[in-house]
C-alpha cells in the first residue's frame, strides 16, 4: 500500500469527464482508491488485453514452420534420445 501512496504524493493533473464518466469511475472504484488509481488500473488492464489480443492475432495468422523441420531440433531430440537410452541402461545395471 505504500507504493500506492507514494503515487498519491505524485498526482497533480486534473482531467475533465462528464458526470456519467464520473459516476461509471465510481463505480469501478475499490476501497481506498481514487479515481486516479481507477483509471490507472483501466489502462494497465486494457494494455493487457491488447498484448493478449496481439498474441492471439500471431496465433491466429502466423505462418509457423514446424519444428520437426529444423535440423538443429532434429540434433537435440536424437541427442535427448540417445542420453534416454544410456540412462536406461546405466539404471538396469545397478
Amino acid at each position: 500500500m505504500t507504493d500506492v501512496m507514494d503515487k498519491r504524493a505524485e498526482l497533480t493533473e486534473k482531467v475533465m469527464v462528464s458526470a456519467e464518466i464520473k459516476q461509471v469511475l465510481y463505480s469501478y472504484k475499490k476501497p481506498g482508491e481514487r479515481l486516479g488509481d481507477v483509471v490507472d488500473r483501466l489502462i494497465r488492464d486494457r494494455k493487457r488485453d491488447e498484448f493478449i489480443e496481439h498474441l492471439d492475432r500471431i496465433a491466429r495468422e502466423g505462418d509457423f514452420v514446424p519444428l520437426d523441420s529444423d535440423p538443429e531440433i532434429a540434433a537435440i531430440k536424437k541427442e535427448a534420445a540417445r542420453a534416454g537410452k544410456h540412462r536406461q541402461k546405466s539404471i538396469a545395471v545397478h
